[in-house]
Formats: structure tokens, sequence, C-alpha cells
């Protein structure tokens, strides 16, 4: 605060690692061991002082750890495209056939690899150079997500995901991510 007001600036941007993980936008405990209160405190101290606090947030950026991903990926997770599963898939196996390569074969801007089935997540290595279509190398499971047996006709999704390892969400999801960003700007002053 002392260097800010030094500096002849009122606003004073909290940098380091503020949250758990972004989605739910839970303040991490390292950082602020009493939540939106302890947050609440370093806005209020700061005002006193006339400086305002605000935070960084990438609004539709969805770590792998968030409760949207894991355990159980919220069907809104954003999705660059589908196609179907042209085998039952056991628990076991490292490659998923699938009806069409499209969506799955885009590498670039896919950093994540991951496709989702039900309530499952899979990391794929890449897909097959030419029919049968299948995605190989495959991490079941993915992102503490439950490894599942999967149906011959069960929808596969690509989703969408950013080149900081994070995924995006639909507009409802942006919808909700934002209210929870503004759940923490409201009961914090920031």
């Amino acid at each position: 605060l002392e260097i800010t007001k030094k500096a002849g600036l009122k606003y004073l941007y909290h940098y380091g690692k503020t949250f758990k993980s972004w989605g739910h936008f839970e303040l991490y405990e390292g950082e602020f061991p009493n939540g939106y209160d302890g947050m609440k405190m370093c806005v209020e101290k700061a005002k006193e002082q006339g400086v305002n606090i605000g935070l960084h947030t990438l609004s539709n950026f969805i770590n792998t750890n968030d409760p949207y991903v894991t355990p159980i990926p919220d069907k809104r997770l954003a999705k660059v495209g589908s196609s179907v599963i042209t085998a039952d898939l056991d628990k076991d196996q490292k490659e998923i056939f699938i009806e069409s390569p499209d969506f799955f074969n885009q590498y670039k801007n896919n950093s994540l690899r991951t496709v989702q089935i039900g309530n499952e997540l899979i990391r794929y290595g890449k897909v097959s150079e030419k029919a049968p279509w299948k995605l190989v190398d495959c991490q079941r499971g993915a992102f503490k997500t439950n490894i599942a047996t999967h149906k011959k006709n069960d929808k596969i999704s690509k989703l969408l995901d950013h080149g900081y390892k994070v995924f995006l969400s639909n507009t409802d999801l942006t919808i909700e991510l934002s209210k929870n960003i503004a759940e923490l700007y409201n009961k914090t002053g920031m």
C-alpha cells in the first residue's frame, strides 16, 4: 500500500496465487486463510488509505482442478465438436474407435487433447492417420474423473481448451462464471 500511494496510484492489483482454481474462484488459502472475510479486510484496510484493490481473472478459463472439471465434468464445458464411438469401450482400453476424426485431429490450439464421454474425461496422444479412425495413447480418467465403460454410438466430444492448459465454458456456463466473479467482488468490496 505504501508503494502504491508513493507512486501516486489509487489501484492495487493483487498479484500472485489468488485462487485455488479459475471457475469457482475460491480464494487460495495460502494467501487468504480467512477466505472472503480475509480479502474483505484487505480491501477495507486499503480503502482507509485511499487505495482500491483489484484482481486479474480470466473469466471463462477453467483450471483442470476446478469442480467444473473434476471429479464430474460439467456438461457446459465448451465443445469444439463431437462424433460417436464405434465400438464398446471397457475400462482398460487405451484406444478409442471413433466415427469421424474431424475436430479431434486438429492439433493447433489443442493443448490438453481432451475428450468427454459421459462423465469421463480422456486425454489422447493423436488420431490415427487413416480409417478405422481411433484416438491412440489415451489416458483414461483424466483430471481425476472416473474411468467408466461406454457403449458403441455413445457421443464423444472434443473439449475446447487454451494454451494456458485450461478449458473454456459454453455460454450458459460463462454466465455462471460471471456470477461467481461478481459474488467475490460483491462480498469483498473489491
